[in-house]
């Protein structure tokens, strides 16, 4: 599971990122802080947006026969017999009945009900043709790439909730990653997850935290998408006090045990090597760790500087068509 391409690193193409937006009122500060934090801060905000929007696109969905077990009826009886408007009604009542997959349908039902109808109609058409609901979540996929898009700028205006909330789901995604590996987010660990088709598969099952995480994903998209629909535009221009906060907040990450050990095992590698941290390092770092912190810092900053961060993030990530 991926939450968007990241750079390695390069904050140079982070300031382009965040250039267009925020154009040279963004000044270097007193004691020679310059745009450079705030293009990798604003760099992590559009990644974990993006890695919001495109969670329920990424989880990779592998046959498991969980999908016909339990308390959800198997998808070829619950279109038995119907044409497509009666397979549209059917399914809009039992092809997700778990907690998670209920509330994304009935808030997308009474938030945009032409987009619930769309989705009916795309999740009709693959029952009818013999998919389960394994076919069901990718018609579901494929109507996240359409709806998320549509509504970035929507998304764009819902502020510091917003802002608050996404930072959260990636939080969250965290856990599921280690819940699937080995409690820590190594590079080790990821490939061991992907080689494995049997793990791929009880993390995407019906039912699953990796499919629960999907369906709030998307039940996500819909509330905010609502909630940003009437709201007046952001501002998106940082103010100096903007940058005072991140400066801050830059700060006391570098202060913090999993970054300052990061630092000194970079230095001390570059020192002896001149090539910074080698293979085995790398290999060995927690990026589930590292971001939480990174997304605990951002999380601390003040409501107006996240809500200028937010609408900046998601104004660039709709410049740049996000890929989902």
């Amino acid at each position: 599971m991926s939450f968007g391409k990241q750079s390695g690193g390069d904050t140079g193409s982070l300031r382009q990122l965040v250039q267009p937006a925020s154009p040279a009122k963004v000044t270097k500060a007193s004691g020679g802080f310059d745009a450079a934090f705030i293009a990798l801060a604003l760099g992590v905000v559009v990644l974990s947006a993006g890695g919001a929007i495109a969670a329920p696109s990424v989880i990779s969905w592998a046959q498991s026969d969980v999908f016909g077990s339990g308390a959800a009826r198997p998808i070829e009886s619950v279109i038995a017999g119907l044409d497509r408007d009666g397979a549209k009604a059917a399914l809009a009542r039992e092809a997700f009945p778990d907690k998670a997959g209920r509330a994304f349908m009935t808030s997308l039902a009474a938030k945009f009900p032409g987009d619930h109808d769309k989705l009916l109609g795309l999740l009709a058409d693959s029952a009818l043709k013999g998919g389960d609901r394994d076919g069901l979540m990718l018609a579901v996929n494929e109507w996240t790439v359409d709806f998320a898009p549509r509504n970035l700028a929507a998304i764009g205006r819902t502020g510091a909730e917003g802002f608050d909330q996404t930072l959260t789901f990636v939080s969250d995604a965290f856990g599921v990653l280690e819940d699937a590996g080995d409690g820590r987010c190594t590079a080790a660990s990821m490939e061991k997850l992907v080689s494995d088709p049997q793990a791929l598969a009880g993390l995407s099952a019906y039912g699953s935290k990796g499919y629960n995480l999907n369906m709030r994903a998307n039940r996500m998209l819909v509330d905010l998408s609502a909630a940003g629909s009437h709201a007046p535009e952001p501002d998106t221009m940082l103010r100096p006090e903007d940058e005072q906060a991140l400066q801050s907040a830059f700060m006391s990450m570098m202060q913090d045990p999993q970054v300052m050990s990061l630092m000194q095992m970079s230095m001390s590698q570059m020192s002896s090597s001149g090539q910074g941290i080698q293979s085995d390092t790398a290999a060995n770092l927690d990026i589930c760790a590292l971001g939480r912190t990174a997304i605990g810092k951002l999380k601390g900053l003040p409501s107006g500087t996240k809500s200028r961060l937010w609408g900046m993030a998601l104004s660039q990530a709709k410049s740049l068509k996000l890929s989902l």
